[in-house]
């Protein structure tokens, strides 16, 4: 049965609302249209505001009950949300009902997984307003996607690798095996989808840690621009082996003290714990030598994540990149280097990165997931699309192997406009015997998983998936 849902993602780098149209039929996914809208600058500073002030109080939802400020900036950005949402289908001529539903992932403001929490309870925390979003777009939503899955002993993220794994499916049918799919965003986070030494099909999936973070940190502070566009600065600079010792050792350092790079997946990241004193490294080396330094950094430990890939498990040579990261020349350049045993190393990492490269069939091969028909720039936002249909079928979007939940887990919420339309949902109910899993009872504008949860007696939990 053909599922046509909206996916919507606003990431951490706060830069635009990306929202894509997909049709799903028989396992394939066919992006019918996708539109998006810059944020404004005074919403990007009101969401750095509320992040800071969250994380300041240790994640506290009490913070934002009677929060005027809250409240503003969430109606702003919900409505931002609604406005390309409605252009989406008034320029596409798209009638709003044949669409099921809108994927929503909301904004992360703070993230404190098992990996991290060692022992403490561990909790996500996202905010939308997904009623006035539905009631706004007169659509039915499906939102708070990662609760489902911390709930249930797991990370929740990334949450890339499901969607991965049906893109591989088809990919498959090319000849495009094994494949890891590369996401560079504020964070980075890889997908890989192979097989073990028994040839059975394997699926893998970690955050690695800041990606555009840094960059896109000095070019805002010292240059007022949001990215280095085409790697105009980065260029200027050259890589600083010092700097890059440092950096891998402090860049990602969660609040256990830990290195994040060194840690094990699964495991997920959280931008409260990039660190890096931009006042003092440029007054030291010098601004576009730190650029140049931290965005080599990305490229150097998303390859260096690749020792994680268990010895059993066959190494991918292909690489498909999407993500706004990747669309600096000098990062992409650089992880092609790398791979291709070229490039600087630490010399504390050369045993490890000549270990990965002698598990390479095959000269690695690297390009964007549009080669293949798979946009990269709505790449994202249809992995919501995606949760939204999985949601209403009853499949699992994460896995143990993906983030380390205890079973297979459906997740996400729904919340119908005030005008009771449900469009197709009712008929998809039906068809995929669903009903069960409706729920809808949720009516706080944050995530289900935010901090306290434990003690909380009204959660739902749809974790149970039906296998």
């Amino acid at each position: 049965m053909t599922v046509k849902t909206i996916g919507i993602m606003t990431g951490n780098s706060l830069d635009a609302v990306d929202t894509v149209l997909t049709e799903f039929d028989n396992g394939r996914m066919t992006d019918l249209t996708a539109h998006t809208i810059k944020y404004p600058e005074e919403l990007t500073q009101a969401i750095i505001r509320l992040r800071s002030e969250l994380i300041a109080h240790h994640g506290d939802t009490g913070f934002l009950e009677n929060n005027p400020f809250f409240d503003q900036t969430l109606t702003a950005y919900t409505r931002l949300i609604a406005r390309t949402i409605n252009e989406l289908c008034a320029r596409s001529g798209i009638d709003k009902a044949g669409i099921a539903a809108l994927g929503l992932h909301g904004q992360t403001c703070d993230h404190f997984p098992p990996s991290i929490a060692a022992g403490q309870a561990p909790y996500t925390l996202q905010i939308a307003d997904a009623a006035l979003l539905a009631n706004e777009t007169d659509i039915p939503v499906i939102y708070d996607f990662r609760s489902d899955d911390l709930m249930n002993g797991g990370e929740a993220a990334p949450l890339a690798p499901i969607h991965n794994r049906h893109i591989a499916l088809d990919l498959k049918t090319k000849g495009v095996f094994p494949v890891a799919f590369c996401n560079a965003g504020n964070t980075g986070n890889i997908t890989l989808i192979s097989e073990d030494s028994h040839a059975h099909e394997t699926v893998m999936g970690w955050d690695i840690g800041p990606f555009n973070h840094f960059a896109d940190l000095l070019m805002r502070t010292q240059k007022g621009l949001s990215c280095d566009m085409d790697g105009d600065f980065g260029r200027q600079g050259k890589i600083i082996p010092d700097l890059l010792s440092d950096l891998f050792d402090t860049a990602a350092v969660t609040n256990k003290k830990q290195n994040f790079y060194l840690q094990k997946p699964p495991k997920s990241s959280d931008p409260s714990w990039y660190r890096l004193n931009i006042e003092k490294a440029c007054a030291v080396y010098g601004f576009e030598n730190v650029l140049r330094t931290a965005e080599y950094l990305s490229a150097y430990t998303y390859v260096h994540t690749l020792g994680f890939v268990p010895e059993h498990i066959k190494m991918p040579n292909t690489f498909l990149l999407f993500g706004g990261g990747w669309k600096n020349p000098l990062i992409r350049r650089d992880f092609q280097t790398l791979l291709n045993k070229e490039g600087f190393i630490l010399d504390r990492h050369r045993p490890l990165f000549a270990q990965i490269r002698r598990r390479f069939a095959q000269v690695p091969y690297v390009d964007f997931s549009d080669r293949f028909g798979y946009s990269g720039e709505y790449m994202e936002a249809r992995i919501f699309a995606d949760m939204a249909r999985c949601r209403i079928i009853g499949e699992p979007f994460s896995l143990p192997e993906t983030t380390g939940c205890r079973c297979p887990t459906v997740a996400g919420i729904y919340v119908l406009p005030s005008s009771g339309k449900k469009y197709l949902l009712n008929d998809l109910f039906d068809h995929y015997h669903t009903a069960d899993l409706i729920d809808n009872n949720w009516h706080k504008k944050y995530s289900r998983a935010a901090k306290g949860w434990q003690n909380k007696k009204s959660q739902s939990v749809s974790f149970a998936a039906k296998l």
